[in-house]
Parts: structure tokens; sequence; C-alpha cells
């Protein structure tokens, strides 16, 4: 009823705008005024005319929920260049009830990781029509409860959050309100989530062993600070490769301080005071090592020969500073892909169990710090 009403009006708007510009008399037709499209506007049909395939097979190409071939996609994509077609997002997201945004709540957007997730998110996100709303929360849990909330205030269809300290209780107002989620970190698995995260407890002991096999036994560990999360799968990890070589886990050597360059250049200053100082330090994350680097480097000592240094993630920056950096490769894009996929199956009913975990391998990176 309502639509009809409003092309009543309109017609009923037009037909006045005539009759004033005519001297007060509208011209009858005989028939109502039919409100049609902008004609210089393409639309979906004359996208599949030309790819040769249904409308029906442009929607699915466009939206990600049922598979086209690579052969179709291609002749789709190529059509909707040739004519400039945009797709109705507003329109499509009435109809199906959506707002057609996707929520992602992250610790610190100015470390290079979080960008290549989204990125990821973006890959497969973007041909489904999807915007993303970015947070960033410091690490904080007030800010990330925050940051829930606002998700829920702006009636995302789904959110992901790369958290650090998150509870599961922050989590409950999200899963009432009916919105899918995806937990990016730590291992809390919780009803009604997916759970996607690195192997951080069995990578932190890969990169362990790698340092104790180049010979080196003081072995240090910058972490972050939090005590629960991927910084306490890390710090697991760290401990066991060393019982498991027979070592102590002196606990002096584990240094927490913030996730940021400034922060590995901090831990990194105070683990060098120490009477007994370690030979290695292997970092929670790249930046950092990097911040790691720098305090060797004002301090004079050779790296790796009197300081190994070993970082986790593989950023872009990992291989342009000197000496380019021995770290565990952590696929930011593909794990934004893979979150961005789990997002798809829930908003689009196609997954409607219990949360499910997807665990993504890290891959140790030899380079020249280590």
């Amino acid at each position: 009823m309502i639509p009809r009403l409003a092309i009543a009006l309109a017609a009923a708007l037009i037909s006045a705008t005539y009759a004033a510009c005519s001297g007060g008399k509208a011209k009858p037709s005989g028939r109502e005024p039919v409100m049609s499209p902008r004609p210089d506007r393409p639309h979906i049909g004359q996208v599949a005319q030309l790819a040769g395939v249904s409308a029906t097979t442009v929607s699915h190409a466009l939206n990600g929920r049922r598979p086209v071939s690579e052969a179709t996609r291609r002749r789709i994509m190529e059509a909707i260049d040739q004519l400039g077609y945009r797709p109705n997002v507003v329109a499509r997201g009435l109809r199906a009830g959506r707002t057609m945004t996707i929520g992602l709540v992250i610790p610190d957007i100015t470390n290079p990781f979080y960008p290549l997730l989204a990125r990821g998110l973006q890959d497969v996100l973007g041909p489904a029509g999807y915007d993303e709303i970015i947070t960033n929360t410091n690490g904080d849990r007030e800010l990330e409860r925050i940051a829930l909330d606002k998700m829920i205030s702006r009636q995302v269809d789904a959110v992901a959050f790369a958290v650090f300290d998150t509870h599961a209780a922050d989590l409950q107002p999200v899963i009432d309100a009916g919105i899918p989620a995806v937990r990016l970190g730590g291992r809390q698995a919780q009803p009604g989530v997916d759970l996607l995260h690195t192997d951080d407890e069995g990578a932190a002991a890969e990169a362990t062993g790698y340092l104790i096999e180049r010979g080196y036994r003081r072995i240090g560990f910058l972490s972050g600070p939090a005590a629960h999360g991927p910084a306490a799968e890390r710090i697991m990890g760290y401990q066991a490769a060393l019982r498991a070589a027979g070592l102590k886990a002196d606990p002096n050597l584990v240094a927490q301080t913030e996730f940021s360059r400034e922060g590995g250049a901090e831990a990194m200053t105070r683990l060098l005071k120490l009477r007994d100082r370690p030979q290695a330090v292997f970092c929670a994350n790249d930046m950092m090592a990097i911040g790691a680097l720098d305090v060797a480097r004002q301090r004079g000592l050779e790296v790796p020969g009197q300081l190994a240094v070993m970082g986790f993630d593989d950023i872009e920056a990992a291989s342009l500073v000197s000496p380019q950096l021995t770290t565990m490769a952590n696929p930011a894009r593909e794990i934004g892909r893979a979150c961005a996929r789990l997002l798809l199956d829930r908003v689009s009913g196609a997954e409607s169990g219990p949360g499910r975990e997807i665990v993504i391998p890290a891959r140790l990176i030899r380079r020249e710090s280590a």
C-alpha cells in the first residue's frame, strides 16, 4: 500500500507541475503517468543480456551467495564495466531487511596487520555489496564494549571483532540482538559466535624452538599487556618450547608491554638492564620486534650476533628493516577473507548451526635477524 501511495503522490505532483507550466490546465492523457527508471542508468537486465546470462546469475555473482564459474563471473564483470552499472545497494538492503554493512572492531588501526585484515574482508564483502564500518579500540575493554554497542545501534548485519580484552559477557548484547559475529583471536568458545584465530600457541612454540635450534638458550619474550587472548596463547607456546628443551622459563625474561614499536623498544630496554640479559628475544608482533631492533641499533649491538630478534605477523615492514626480520607469517589478508565468508554464511542463512572454529596456521619466515 505504501509504495502505491508514494507513486500516486508523485504522479499528482507531476500533473500539477505540468498544469502550472501550461497555463493551469493539465493535458489529459487518458491514463495515469508511469514512473520509470532513469533512462541513463543501466539496469541488471542489460548486464545479463550483454553477458549472456540471466539476471539471477548476475545477482549471484554480485552477492557471492551462490557459486558462479570464473569464466561467467569474468563476463559479468566486463559487462558491468562496459555499461557502468552500479547496484542499488540501498534498495537491495531494504528488500532484504538489511543495512548492507558489516562492523569490524580492531585494537590498533596503526598496526599494518589490521588494515591488511580489513582488505581481506573487503575482497569478499565488496563483491557481495557490503560496506565495512571500522572502529578502533586501543585494546581497551571499555572501548571494546562501547564499539560493540555502536555496532548494534547502527544495525550492522554482522560484526567481526579482533579483541584483546573482551569477555564473553561483553558479547552477549550482540548475540541478543541477533547479529552474527566472528571473534578474531583467542580460544574463547561461545554459543552463537564463530571463532577464527591463528594457531598462536603452536606458532609461538615453533618460533621459540627455532631460536633454541640456532643455539640460543636465554630467550626473552616481549608480550602484549593482556594476560589472556592471543597474548596468553603465545606466552604458553613460548614456555612450552623452553620446557621441551629442558630450559628454565625465567619470568624475568617475559616483558609485558604495548603491541607497538614504542612498546617493543621500552620492553627491550628493560630486558637489556638485566644482569643476565637475553641472547635472543621473541616478540609478540613485528612492530614490537622493530622497536627491539631500534634499541639494539642504539646500543651498538650486533644482530643476530649479540642479540637475535624474532617477530610475529610478517607485515610488509618486516622485510624492509635492516637486518630483515625473521618472523612467523600470520596471513592477515587470508584471515580477513575467511572471516568474511563466515559472516556471509550467517547473514545469508546458509549456516545457522552452533559456533564454528577455524584455525589458520602460521609459517616460519627465515631472514637475517635470527
